[in-house]
């Protein structure tokens, strides 16, 4: 038995060999020294290692499960049965002796420091790419990584020596473990960025196309994200789109720059101040044939782009905004998506790109889009573009608001539609409620009010949405200088728009829905006695809601719950009686907005404080209308068109109230200051203005003042007649212009005074009278939020009582 042929070979040697198992039990049950018995052919290999080497499971098994085989035998190279049989690439034998788990024999340890000898280091390479492949043997990836099989990979990537079939099967099996939770934790606690960003520097595609994938699937992380950028990475991968002409290893770079800057701004940030990505991105925009590689492009700009002014200026700067019109032009879906939502980016809160991507045609071929398609979500891309390219000046929000047209905006409002063409729908209806061409009427006929009120009462709808459709009917309810649009009002009623409003005012957990609901409540009751009446007889309407938020520590919650209260207060003597007897309100509540730098705040707290004077308890009520009035007066001369706006518009409301302000606004010399604001550039500012001076025409003083504004510049006359005509202008005072004109009378030239010195001259000696109404009892203090006012505490008058009974003439103050 124990004969060797000329080879060394015994014949238990050939039966292992060659898969006999029969014939091999035979021999080793014969003779006890067959089953280790060494070939004489100078390789010392035992039985079982010929079986290893020649990947026969089953003889395998015989030897160790039946025959008891040293599993530790090694021939003269010192190679094992792990060895032969990763050798040979007997994935099979490999995970056989794997179920084994034997003590004597430690694969995953044999095959890991296999990786260090040049003569098996591919071999083990590709059999641990093998092994940890097999979904079956995920169990054993812990083994493979406490034998220290990462570390011995990523010490092979950096090694220069080794060769680059062992780095390809190396990062094989590094794309094998990122596909478990496990694996990638395992890689990014092992450091393996660096080892990885060498393979994409001057290497074989077979190295940098596994490279870039492992990149992207470890840049998930943000730990890997900054060691991606720290190490290289960016320009790396910006080499890597200049050298290549491969779609799928541009893909998988585009999509790994994508991965890095999706939620990092300071890796955006440091991507973007690489001097060569942009050229490279259009370069790869006008390049490129493949659509869906085309779209990966755009795609990638999107992100690097989006919320970073120096990101979308850089990219504008390298002449990208043409190459994107021409991908929008592709009958490619993907395409046509990814170039929409570059522009969105692009545009969004920048006016400079705003302005640029206009001049390029972008919003005649978006709005094409727009119109032409049905699809639900290529619209509300395109909405979104175009809203975002409107910006945030009125004039560019309004053109783009009319040229998508009312019909379709109110389409936006469906109920079945996406969130985001709810809220630009809203936001795009109010911008149209307002201004000097405002469509209110077009509006209210194509029912955009129902719209609106059934948005308000869907369950769940977002807090910014519901925020945005209250804005939007207070502008359609609402008319400039304080007038109601009934149409509208009644639409809301119609729709149950009240109970939703309560509701809102009452239940919504955020203080800026409730006091906004509140301040839309008022502007759909204004002047209008059925709706006021349905609001005040609601079981849980109550004037204490607002009062509450007039205390909120939120600035803006507190100034509206002041502009809530002028409403509901606005020339209605019962609401103001209600207000006093909730609680009433206080002056020094109202003194920090007064004295804010924002111009803003001081324009709407003192319209407020003015329509509030008569229920505020601790302050005259004379001095307190005549600050408001000062205050007002001189933001006229403010050089923001909104506060010239709402100056002017506050200013006409104020001049339809109660008998003595209109004396008052009149006798400090407004008549000039507005007619000046009647050669404003801003039609805005015009129609406020006109609209204003028109119901100060109604007083004899103002009558005159104004006629010889309009003498010394005929051309105000049309300016006022046109924004103010059908709106409130005195009869009395058109038929003397008119009578001017008859006779001939020459424009009035003089020289110009100083309008500010002559105001405040006026205002040295100016008196206005108070009208002489009964005053109302107001309860002393207001508890804060939580409580109302206490019952049992004793009712004073007013300071300003004997005023308005006797009507009082007042200085209106300096300071």
């Amino acid at each position: 038995m124990e004969e060797f042929d000329e080879n060394g070979w015994a014949h238990v040697h050939h039966a292992a060999f060659n898969g006999y198992h029969k014939s091999l039990s035979r021999f080793v049950k014969s003779g006890e020294d067959q089953l280790e018995l060494e070939t004489k052919d100078g390789r010392q290999m035992t039985p079982l290692l010929l079986a290893c080497m020649n990947g026969h499971v089953e003889t395998i098994k015989l030897l160790v499960e039946e025959l008891h085989a040293n599993l530790k035998a090694k021939d003269r190279r010192m190679f094992g049965a792990v060895e032969l049989a990763a050798l040979k690439s007997h994935s099979s034998v490999l995970e056989y002796l794997l179920q084994l788990n034997s003590p004597d024999l430690d694969v995953w340890k044999i095959l890991t420091q296999g990786l260090a000898q040049n003569d098996l280091e591919s071999s083990c390479a590709k059999a641990i790419v093998e092994l940890i492949s097999a979904d079956e043997n995920a169990e054993s990836l812990e083994s493979f990584f406490n034998a220290g099989g990462v570390e011995a990979i990523l010490k092979l990537l950096k090694n220069s020596l080794a060769s680059e079939e062992a780095k390809v099967f190396s990062l094989s099996a590094l794309l094998n473990l990122v596909k478990v939770q496990t694996g990638k934790e395992i890689l990014s606690q092992s450091g393996a960025v660096p080892a990885i960003l060498l393979q994409l520097k001057d290497t074989p595609r077979d190295l940098y196309f596994p490279a870039t994938k492992l990149l992207k699937a470890l840049a998930h992380s943000e730990h890997n994200k900054e060691a991606i950028v720290s190490n290289g990475g960016v320009e790396c991968l910006v080499q890597l789109l200049q050298f290549t002409a491969d779609d799928e290893v541009i893909e998988i770079a585009l999509s790994t720059l994508m991965v890095l800057t999706s939620s990092n701004t300071e890796i955006r940030t440091a991507v973007g101040n690489n001097k060569e990505i942009w050229n490279s991105l259009v370069v790869l925009l006008t390049a490129i044939k493949n659509k869906h590689v085309l779209a990966t492009v755009a795609k990638t700009i999107s992100i690097i782009i989006k919320g970073h002014i120096a990101n979308q200026n850089a990219f504008v700067a390298e002449n990208g905004v043409q190459p994107l019109m021409e991908l929008m032009k592709l009958h490619s879906r993907e395409c046509q998506f990814a170039a929409v939502q570059v522009i969105q980016n692009l545009s969004e809160r920048n006016e400079d790109n705003q302005r640029i991507v206009t001049e390029h045609g972008c919003v005649m071929m978006l709005m094409r889009m727009l119109k032409r398609s049905r699809a639900t979500d290529l619209r509300a891309l395109t909405a979104g573009a175009l809203w975002s390219i409107a910006g945030e000046k009125n004039a560019q929000r309004r053109s783009i608001a009319a040229e998508i047209s009312v019909n379709i905006l109110i389409e936006f409002l469906s109920e079945n539609l996406p969130e985001k063409l709810h809220f630009i729908g809203s936001e795009a209806l109010g911008v149209l409620a307002t201004g000097v061409r405002n469509k209110r009427e077009e509006i209210s006929k194509a029912n955009g009010v129902m719209s609106l009120v059934r948005l308000l009462g869907k369950v769940n709808t977002p807090a910014y949405i519901v925020l945005s459709v209250l804005q939007t009917l207070r502008a359609l309810c609402l008319c400039l200088g304080f007038r109601p649009h009934l149409q509208n009002q009644e639409g809301v009623m119609k729709e149950g728009g009240l109970k939703f409003l309560i509701r809102y005012m009452v239940q919504a957990r955020q203080e800026i829905i409730k006091v906004e609901a509140a301040y839309t409540l008022g502007c759909v009751c204004l002047s209008n006695t059925t709706n006021m009446r349905a609001a005040l007889e609601h079981k849980d309407f109550s004037f204490i809601h607002i009062l509450r938020q007039l205390y909120s520590v939120n600035d803006e919650v507190h100034l509206l719950a002041g502009a809530a209260l002028a409403v509901f207060a606005y020339n209605n003597v019962p609401n103001q009686r209600q207000i006093a007897m909730s609680g009433g309100v206080s002056y020094h509540t109202f003194v920090p907005f007064l004295e804010s730098k924002s111009e803003m705040q001081v324009t709407y707290s003192a319209f407020q404080i003015v329509v509030l004077s008569r229920i505020i308890p601790d302050e005259d009520q004379a001095q307190t209308s005549a600050t408001g009035i000062k205050l007002l007066i001189s933001k006229l001369n403010s050089t923001t068109e909104d506060i010239q706006v709402a100056a002017a518009n506050f200013i006409g409301a104020l001049a339809h109230t109660r008998a003595g302000i209109p004396g008052a606004i009149i006798s400090i010399g407004t008549i000039t200051m507005l007619g000046k604001l009647l050669s404003s550039p801003y039609e805005t500012v015009q129609a406020a203005a006109s609209v204003a001076l028109g119901y100060l025409s109604y007083d004899s003083i103002g009558e005159r003042q104004l006629l010889g504004v309009c003498r010394q510049d005929p051309f105000l006359y049309e300016v006022i007649q046109f924004h103010a005509g059908k709106v409130k202008l005195s009869p009395e005072f058109v038929q003397r212009w008119q009578h001017c004109k008859r006779v001939g009378l020459p424009p009035i030239t003089k020289k110009p005074v100083d309008q500010h010195l002559l105001a405040d001259k006026k205002m040295e000696t100016a008196h206005f009278a108070v009208d002489a109404e009964p005053t109302f009892t107001v309860a002393s203090t207001y508890e804060s939020p939580g409580g109302g006012a206490s019952d049992g505490i004793p009712e004073r008058k007013t300071s300003a009582a004997t005023s308005m009974r006797t009507g009082t003439v007042l200085r209106l103050p300096l300071a």
